[in-house]
């Protein structure tokens, strides 16, 4: 069973470009990728909504429970707070998690 996490993340446009550089250079490069995230991906969204700001996805891809319950342990609240106070006030995020059929 392969799971995806799903952060989705608005950012006000004028945050937009620093959010995207510290995601590439210091947010990701954090997360201990094989530990227990077998994959990380990032989109930014294409489709125009009127939200104030740019959206992204970062998706980490687990191989089971286990290892995303390892995930919420040890790196979750980090990952999060490192984003949420870099950029207090300037973005928002929620949350998905999804089983591969």
């Amino acid at each position: 069973m392969s799971l995806l996490s799903s952060f989705t993340f608005n950012v006000n446009f004028s945050h937009a470009l620093l959010f995207e550089q510290k995601l590439k250079t210091e947010f990701l490069p954090k997360l201990d990728l094989g530990s227990a995230i077998e994959e990380i991906k990032t989109y930014k969204l294409l489709t125009e909504i009127e939200n104030g700001g740019q959206t992204y996805s970062v998706q980490l891809v687990f191989a089971d429970e286990m290892a995303f319950r390892l995930f919420e342990i040890n790196q979750k609240e980090n990952f999060l707070n490192e984003i949420l106070t870099a950029f207090e006030g300037q973005a928002v995020y929620f949350e998905t998690l999804l089983e591969k059929l």
